[in-house]
């Protein structure tokens, strides 16, 4: 991997002249590639954009491939070529054999391409909504650094270990979120069958109940009375929360809250770094140019605290700064991450030091949120059961004192 001076040199001109495309580097690196590399030979060396296609596209317009099936078509073909099999055969292998219908008719208009000479990140770029910007760029510099197939274990690997680090999310959040519901279930059953148990009960004596009983049976009656209007507003908040949180507004505004709020912080750091610097390590280490890494790792961080932050990168690259300035005392990358980054970058191996800071962040942001967890889980039991025993109490109490009158 050369240098980030070096890399530096070469966007510098491209920043400016192009404002931003991703069109000239990709065209140098496909013009750049040997005719000689196995996995691509015969094919033409015309080479795709990052932005969106034309309207000659096939297959842009279609539904992104799921994680899984991706995966399995890039697991596929590294390990045909790896083989030695030709790549139009493993792509034309992977369209007639895959369960999914989806992959195999984004294969075939692959396959159909190669047929005709394009080549590989050609035809994937017609398909970009199937396949990704990332994985276009990756493919095309692959094939100019004639290392097409070990760019396509790297994808496998990277592909498998973000739905490793997905599952494992899942399964963290998924015992919180079962008890949230079953908090929910449990007020719900007090408030429409327990409740007006009592209220008759008290009524029928005519006894005088205390202001929080009163304010409990009041609210549950207002509650069976209207539950349409209730559950009308709370959808229609829940929608305009989600709308607002969609928009580029909200969508800021939620992310920069995810990065103040205690424990929540430290999880979500860890994490948005880990995964933006194995991106970023991933596609350097393949070739990539620099100002494109930056482009795409904006497009795929999928956060705007991190897109702002590389923001400021890109402009510190192109002003012929480093790429680990802007990570100093930068609240959103832990200061150890900033220092071996920019240890890295002055020895010249960004890429690989990149990728293996990444996979530690990844780690650790996994077990911070474990522990997260960890913390909410009892704090849940406890709330759940400070509302269902003061229900209890507020309503047990008076009847004790009514029962107790009727004694005497």
């Amino acid at each position: 991997m050369s240098s980030l001076a070096g890399q530096t040199n070469k966007t510098t001109a491209l920043a400016r002249n192009t404002a931003g495309s991703l069109r000239a580097p990709l065209a140098r690196r496909a013009s750049a590639t040997s005719s000689s590399n196995p996995a691509t030979r015969g094919k033409s060396k015309r080479t795709p954009s990052l932005a969106a296609n034309s309207s000659g596209a096939t297959g842009g317009g279609g539904k992104s491939l799921s994680k899984r099936e991706l995966l399995m078509v890039v697991t596929q073909l590294s390990i045909m070529l790896r083989s030695g099999v030709d790549l139009a055969d493993a792509v034309r292998s992977i369209s007639l054999r895959a369960k999914s219908e989806r992959v195999r008719d984004v294969m075939t208009r692959v396959y159909a391409q190669l047929e005709q000479g394009q080549r590989l990140s050609v035809a994937l770029e017609s398909e970009h909504k199937s396949f990704g910007t990332v994985m276009v760029a990756l493919v095309a510099a692959g094939e100019a650094s004639g290392r097409l197939t070990d760019v396509l274990a790297r994808m496998s690997t990277m592909i498998r270990d973000e739905m490793r680090m997905m599952s494992s999310i899942r399964s963290a959040l998924g015992y919180p979120a079962v008890l949230l519901l079953v908090t929910m279930v449990v007020l719900a059953g007090m408030v429409f069958f327990v409740l007006p148990q009592f209220a008759g009960i008290f009524k029928s004596s005519n006894a005088q109940v205390p202001f929080i009983t009163k304010i409990m049976l009041d609210g549950g009656e207002f509650a069976r009375s209207y539950w349409w209007a209730i559950l009308g507003t709370g959808a229609g908040s829940a929608y305009g929360l989600f709308a607002y949180s969609r928009s580029k507004t909200g969508r800021s505004q939620l992310d920069r809250l995810l990065m103040k709020l205690p424990y929540i912080k430290g999880v979500c750091a860890a994490l948005f770094a880990g995964r933006l610097f194995r991106l970023q390590g991933a596609m350097l280490d393949s070739g990539v140019t620099m100002m494109d890494v930056l482009e795409l790792s904006k497009a795929s961080c999928g956060n705007a605290c991190y897109t702002k932050m590389i923001d400021e990168i890109e402009e510190s690259v192109v002003n012929g700064n480093g790429f680990s300035d802007v990570l100093r005392d930068n609240p959103l990358i832990p200061g150890a991450a900033a220092d071996m980054v920019s240890t890295g970058e002055a020895n010249g191996q960004l890429g690989p030091v990149l990728q293996t800071v990444g996979e530690f962040y990844e780690s650790e942001g996994e077990e911070k949120l474990r522990d997260a967890v960890k913390i909410a889980e009892p704090v849940i039991i406890i709330g759940l059961g400070i509302v269902v025993g003061g229900i209890v109490l507020s309503v047990m109490l008076p009847m004790l004192d009514i029962t107790t009158a009727k004694g005497m």
